[in-house]
């Protein structure tokens, strides 16, 4: 098994399953041998070909544009498909969105989304209290008042 860390563009050729997590998102325009899995916040874009199953796990996004040939499910992620899957496409606990130029030859299983998924949102945490530094005042010289303009001298 392979784990994705750096994300950028991987234009390679992998045997075995691959996992895909990290910050950054990743570009598959090589081939799978094997399953792929995209999980842990990680976004996968699949131009390539996985010749196994894409699953799009726990928080993870897929987006396919290439070729699978098994299935491709979202289990706890997001996966949206916009190329050719040999096998079913299966929702199961995430979001699936299944664009109208998409190829499925199995079958479309769970709810599926009319647009492409937004970014899933982040969980707003309040940011700490914290008072604000008391500002040191510097005395200055008291403030006179305006003098009258100077009489005009003889």
């Amino acid at each position: 098994m392979v784990r994705i860390f750096r994300g950028g563009v991987l234009d390679e050729r992998f045997e075995g399953s691959v996992v895909v997590i990290g910050p950054r998102p990743t570009t598959m325009t090589g081939l799978v041998r094997g399953d792929l899995f995209v999980r842990d916040s990680s976004v996968c874009d699949v131009t390539g070909m996985v010749s196994g199953n894409l699953l799009a796990e726990r928080t993870g996004k897929a987006v396919l544009r290439g070729l699978v040939t098994k299935a491709a499910k979202a289990a706890g992620g997001d996966l949206e498909v916009y190329g050719l899957v040999q096998g079913d496409v299966v929702n199961e606990g995430g979001r699936l969105y299944v664009d109208k130029g998409a190829v499925v030859r199995g079958k479309v299983i769970g709810q599926t989304h009319s647009a492409p998924l937004p970014p899933a949102e982040k969980p707003v945490t309040p940011p700490a209290a914290s008072t604000p530094a008391p500002t040191a005042t510097v005395p200055g010289p008291p403030a006179s008042p305006p003098k009258p303009p100077a009489a005009p001298g003889p």
